[in-house]
């Protein structure tokens, strides 16, 4: 009799703490992808859209917020993003638990506001990361990482995902545009191009990349919107 409800309390442990995982994983694909940019928004043509050329078959992610402060506020946390520096200002708890060494940084450290183009942003420790290509100081910086053309900088690495790509690039941008009355609208955007581009693989990259990227993301845009509005 002991045994049988001592397994059976150890099931309903289980179970218990499956829903939980999976509302967990519910909660934060709600916040990832709720209130995203209008669709004139996600068609319009923002800086770095063309690092990957005209490759039709591409996976696009958008996200956009309005900050309560002008762009000479909120360029200083973009500037010292990166592993190796500030952090990117979302869930570092969460990165750290997958191996990330990330500890963000809330405050502006000027040793940290070199941005040029060539420098390598990194995300992880082991190397991945993409190579910025372009900056306009308090406007914008764009970045590519193309596994057919990887970055020559030391200690970088162009990753591709384990899901049987023949190659795997990416961008991933940053864009600040006056909103007017003071305020800007803060965009982030990440195109993906890889071969093969089959439904099968689409989807691996879309749930296993692309969900967690929407994730992370968001909580990047509102730290950075809550930094430059002196609320962080």
């Amino acid at each position: 009799m002991y045994e049988f409800i001592q397994s059976n309390t150890l099931w309903f442990i289980l179970a218990c703490l499956l829903i939980a995982g999976l509302l967990l994983l519910a909660g934060l694909i709600y916040y990832g992808f709720s209130n995203p940019p209008s669709e004139e928004e996600k068609k319009k043509w923002l800086p770095g859209d063309d690092l990957l050329g005209n490759e039709p078959n591409r996976l696009r992610g958008s996200l956009a917020v309005t900050i309560h402060a002008p762009r000479e506020k909120v360029w200083p946390y973009l500037a010292q993003l990166g592993q190796r520096r500030a952090g990117f200002y979302s869930f570092d708890w969460l990165e750290r638990l997958f191996g990330f060494h990330i500890y963000n940084t809330y405050s502006i450290v000027d040793e940290w506001q070199n941005m040029d183009a060539g420098q390598y942003l990194f995300y992880h420790q082991c190397g991945i990361g993409s190579q910025i290509k372009e900056v306009k100081t308090g406007e914008y910086f764009t970045s590519l990482s193309d596994s057919r053309h990887p970055s020559a900088c030391q200690g970088s690495l162009a990753f591709v995902p384990p899901f049987g790509l023949k190659y795997f690039a990416w961008s991933w941008n940053f864009i600040l545009e006056d909103a007017g009355q003071g305020q800007t609208r803060f965009f982030t955007r990440c195109d993906a191009v890889f071969e093969p581009y089959d439904r099968f693989r689409r989807a691996l990259v879309a749930v296993f990349l692309g969900i967690p990227s929407f994730v992370m993301c968001k909580s990047m845009l509102i730290t950075i919107k809550n930094c430059a509005e002196g609320r962080k």
